[in-house]
């Protein structure tokens, strides 16, 4: 395979997630009071008290909520426990903390209350050593290490890495997240094929 042949591959490919993308995404109309875990059952039972007032229905519409809004969560927290494994990610659903009081950095002894007072400050910590005059002969008796070939992309591989990808990121302009990549790769001459694409990058250096 060529490089042309492969930017020609990879075009293709792309050509057809976009299409993809425009024949199958609907349209979502987000506002502040939109909520992640509301679903159909939520829509049709809050439709149904509506069309009719009654108390009954209002109460199916605040049980199909609440079932909603468990579900939504129980998941997120397994998917947060088992796969991506960042605890972090619950503080979202928390009330947010004011920070403390945080005093100044010292440098000898004084604050550094300015932007200037603060460059200096790094400046002349991080660069301290610049113009240094140094010894560098020390390296040449550093043995050489064997040159080693980049081993071939295996299926195993990519599988290991995608798990540990979130499957609830935003999608980036190609529209393609970790969840769909996930999906995929379920399919075996799919994952194959995505395989063969990343050692062709490498051989090609492309």
């Amino acid at each position: 395979m060529s490089k042309e042949n492969l930017e020609a591959v990879a075009q293709q490919l792309a050509g057809i997630f976009n299409e993809a993308w425009y024949s199958q995404a609907k349209k979502k109309c987000i506002t502040k009071h939109s909520q992640e875990w509301w679903n159909h059952e939520c829509t049709e039972s809050l439709n149904r008290y509506r069309n009719t007032s009654n108390i009954e229905h209002w109460r199916e519409f605040k049980s199909s909520t609440w079932i909603a809004k468990k579900e939504f969560f129980d998941n997120k927290i397994y998917e947060i426990a088992s796969s991506n494994k960042r605890p972090w990610d619950l503080m979202n659903w928390v009330k947010k903390k004011n920070l403390l009081t945080i005093e100044s950095i010292l440098y000898k002894g004084q604050p550094c209350n300015t932007l200037l007072d603060l460059w200096h400050t790094l400046h002349s910590s991080y660069n301290s050593a610049k113009n240094r005059p140094i010894n560098a002969s020390f390296l040449n008796e550093i043995p050489q290490a064997d040159q080693i070939l980049w081993p071939p992309f295996s299926k195993q591989e990519f599988k290991d890495a995608i798990a540990k990808c979130s499957s609830s990121l935003t999608p980036g302009p190609d529209h393609i997240s970790w969840r769909h990549l996930k999906s995929l790769i379920t399919n075996e001459r799919c994952l194959q094929k995505i395989v063969h694409i990343a050692n062709a990058c490498i051989e090609l250096e492309f």
